[in-house]
């Protein structure tokens, strides 16, 4: 195992033309295939860099799939079914059934892209004052994205960890890696879980300061594509929330609905806005625009989540071997016939045979039993672009912010506690989806309803799992998971550091367990 294995990012591949091939892929300009000899010294080169890393979110690994599904697996909202294997060990929870060293490496490439891109903006005599905000805009948000997931998977989130299994966060890359001397030099340990938030924050602070609402230039594009200044202030909201500090929390998601909290739906919008490519509430999605970019009959969000091309079809192009859990299917208030029991999900063909009033769940409906036995799935990605197993990956709508809001004054002990405003943001969001208004609900009866509907709006969303590790909660999966709960005390709640990883960077040190 050569030692510099460990370099996190562009450095030798943007020497060899990295780039080529990215102008197709994301079908925008600027030009994307760039010469080593200039690399980053022109505002094209600097600009095919950052579409480097978009494009790089469109793995598997990352925002392709296992982001948005190994949460809701991993947890108990999705039940893996067996049709294919895929994600069935990740269900059971099997030793190392987890998230792959993969993404720990994607997302190091992405950092260290990032840092090349603001030392070669720092040095630029061609970019002018607003091209240079739009540029570091732009990476500030993806150092600090790929930053935050790293520290989801490898690590435990402030304020709920467990301390005699605790090996720190992740390592923190500020600085650039571009030669292989340099990649062996730099061999950074596990910085403390708090520093790697405190750093994110930053991060997302600098971008917000510097983006714009409307989208970034140069880039001919949808806006929410993109680093946008919404999507900035939204994830303040959410790392704060994750951190626990509250007031932060609040006032960023204060500002974010400020800026756009119009884009809420309500009643049937909502549910034919999952029909459309993007949704009205989108604030961030990782944007797959060409056949080639998705159309893995294998791992898609479509085929993962779906066996069907259509709502009411039969004809069958995926596997949907993920499928709604049997808890998650009475929180969304539908009734199989023959009843809610484990017998019944598990045997016996699906069919729906009452729903509540709440529109979110007119989004599952029964797949085909084409791939084997009937289940209700998940529809919330169903190829809207035109192909098969072809959706934009939803990263944040404003329906979180909204609940990120009314969790952070609800929840016991927050400088910000205020349950009646708590209680108003809820009562948007089951307004929004055919409820009635809570009336009354405070204290334990209120935090516990903002966390239901939380995972009610976002399931198949990608949050479930550090919602769950975030406040220090088992993962109670029997009896209708084989492989039992998973305690919130249990190793297998971080994924494992990657082999290779150690064997070149002796200053790691491994999770627990593993």
């Amino acid at each position: 195992m050569k030692k510099y294995s460990y370099v996190l990012g562009l450095s030798v591949l943007l020497l060899s033309g990295a780039f080529t091939g990215c102008k197709k892929a994301l079908d925008i300009e600027p030009q994307q295939s760039i010469d080593a000899s200039t690399a980053l010294n022109t505002k094209e080169g600097i600009n095919a860099a950052l579409v480097g890393i978009y494009a790089r979110h469109k793995s598997f690994r990352l925002y392709g799939r296992d982001l948005i599904a190994l949460p809701e697996v991993l947890a108990d909202n999705g039940y893996a079914n067996n049709r294919s294997g895929r994600l069935f060990a990740e269900m059971n929870n099997q030793n190392r059934a987890h998230f792959l060293g993969d993404t720990w490496q994607l997302a190091y490439q992405n950092i260290n892209d990032a840092n090349l891109i603001l030392q070669a903006v720092a040095a630029s005599n061609t970019l002018t004052a607003a091209e240079k905000a739009s540029v570091e805009g732009q990476a500030y948000f993806l150092r600090a994205l790929n930053h935050f997931n790293l520290a989801l998977v490898f690590a435990y989130i402030p304020g709920a960890v467990v301390e005699s299994q605790n090996k720190g966060g992740i390592p923190i890359m500020l600085e650039p890696v571009n030669t292989v001397e340099g990649a062996v030099a730099n061999l950074p340990a596990r910085a403390p879980i708090d520093e790697v938030y405190t750093q994110i924050v930053k991060d997302f602070e600098d971008a917000n300061a510097r983006l714009t609402t409307a989208g970034v230039a140069p880039f001919n594009a949808e806006p929410r594509a993109f680093a946008n200044k919404p999507a900035a202030q939204g994830f303040l909201s959410r790392v704060n929330l994750y951190r626990k500090n509250y007031a932060e929390a609040k006032r960023w998601s204060d500002s974010t609905i400020n800026l756009v909290g119009s884009r809420l739906t309500s009643g049937a919008a909502y549910v034919s806005g999952w029909r459309q490519p993007i949704h009205p509430e989108m604030l961030y999605f990782v944007a797959f625009n060409t056949n080639a970019e998705g159309g893995n009959p294998n791992e898609s969000l479509h085929t993962t989540f779906s066996s069907v091309n259509a709502p009411g079809s039969t004809t069958v192009v995926g596997f949907g071997d993920v499928v709604p859990s049997l808890y998650l299917l009475n929180d969304l208030g539908i009734t199989l016939k023959g009843g809610n029991t484990e017998t019944n999900y598990r045997n016996v063909a699906a069919e729906i045979d009452t729903r509540t009033a709440d529109v979110r769940n007119l989004l599952y409906e029964v797949g085909s039993s084409g791939r084997g036995r009937a289940y209700v799935e998940v529809q919330k990605y169903l190829g809207k672009n035109g192909f098969n197993n072809l959706d934009h990956t939803p990263v944040m709508r404003i329906a979180e912010i909204y609940l990120n809001r009314a969790e952070a004054m609800a929840t016991p002990g927050s400088s910000v506690l205020n349950e009646a405003a708590a209680l108003a943001d809820l009562n948007r969001i089951v307004v929004a989806r055919g409820l009635p208004a809570f009336v009354g609900l405070t204290g334990t009866a209120l935090y516990e309803e903002i966390l239901k509907q939380r995972r009610i709006e976002l399931a198949f969303e990608g949050h479930r799992l550090w919602d769950l590790k975030r406040l220090g909660r088992d993962i109670i999966k029997s009896p209708l998971y084989t492989g039992g709960d998973i305690a919130f005390t249990d190793y297998r709640i971080l994924a494992p550091l990657p082999t290779r990883e150690l064997q070149a960077n002796t200053n790691l040190v491994q999770n627990t367990g593993y």
